[in-house]
């Protein structure tokens, strides 16, 4: 069982720093705030559940908070799919690519030896969240010699120096990491 005042600490970043009202007029918006909140708080216990055990609980939660808001916002079609994929926001999810609010790929296996897949993903935020921290701990640990401002960079597939969304993820860690509701 997740300890309960990481959920609490997750759920409050996520509202604090991605809140629900941001969506309210687009296509993916949630029914009514009360389901908003259900949603967020599903989203961290995921997040509660894979930190579980790690060596910092926090600083995995805080890393796991600022992928999924800079990711996604936490948008309900993200999280739930399949996501909205109509006009001009045919490239959501990466084009269909990534499911999830941590915007995560089908590769390789789970925990269980069992193939990961974008439906998969999408029906399984603690397995969209534990696939989300494999490639962020694999990012930091391939781009340790970069700035540590373009470590999160190899969420891209490829480490790079200099200007780009995972500057803004990154940024967001850091204060994630201190930050007290």
């Amino acid at each position: 069982m997740s300890d309960p005042a990481l959920i609490a600490w997750a759920l409050a970043a996520l509202l604090q720093h991605a809140p629900p009202e941001r969506h309210e007029r687009a296509p993916w918006a949630d029914p009514s705030p009360a389901y908003a909140i259900a949603r967020y708080t599903g989203i961290a216990v995921a997040i509660a559940d894979v930190c579980d055990g790690a060596q910092s609980e926090r600083d995995c939660a805080a890393l796991l908070s600022a992928i999924a808001i800079g990711e996604s916002a936490l948008a309900r079609d993200a999280d739930e799919g399949p996501c909205y994929r109509l006009g001009g926001y045919r490239t959501r999810c990466d084009s269909g690519a990534a499911a999830s609010v941590w915007q995560a790929h089908a590769f390789g296996v789970d925990e269980h030896g069992e193939r990961i897949t974008i439906s998969r993903l999408f029906a399984d935020r603690r397995l969209a969240a534990w696939q989300a921290l494999r490639v962020a701990r694999a990012s930091l640990a391939m781009c340790r010699s970069l700035p540590a401002v373009d470590r999160l960079s190899g969420l891209s597939g490829r480490c790079i120096e200099g200007p780009g969304p995972w500057r803004a993820r990154m940024r967001l860690y850091q204060t994630l990491r201190g930050w007290t509701p």
